[in-house]
């Protein structure tokens, strides 16, 4: 599928997952702890930010695309997984039919943020 998924899919995600390299973060820590080292990570990335929400268990995060501006959501579940925190990940592109891999680059790039 390829490049032809890039042109005719706007979204991508942990669940399916839509892309092979797309997994589930374990974190060695609480949910709560998780949701504070998510959003610490976000305020070091670049046009990323925290949208306000009222679940203790989900986040809901935004990223401006750096040429046109676009919006892609993203949204964040946290499972405990023993003793630490399972984070699931799907990421929206809000105009579009394709998003040329923009929203698997998304979930990759905090993945790796919050690897550090």
């Amino acid at each position: 599928m390829g490049l032809l998924r890039w042109f005719t899919k706007n979204w991508a995600n942990t669940d399916g997952p839509t892309h092979s390299d797309l997994t589930p973060l374990v974190l060695p820590v609480t949910p709560a702890e998780a949701v504070e080292r998510v959003r610490a990570a976000v305020a070091r990335l670049p046009r990323w930010q925290v949208e306000p929400t009222e679940a203790n268990d989900r986040l809901h995060l935004t990223r401006r695309t750096r040429t046109v501006g676009y919006i892609d959501d993203i949204h964040l579940r946290f499972l405990p997984a023993g003793t630490g925190t399972l984070i699931h990940a799907e990421s929206r592109s809000r105009v579009g039919i394709g998003d040329l891999g923009q929203n698997r680059r998304n979930i990759l790039e905090l993945w790796s943020e919050l690897r550090i």
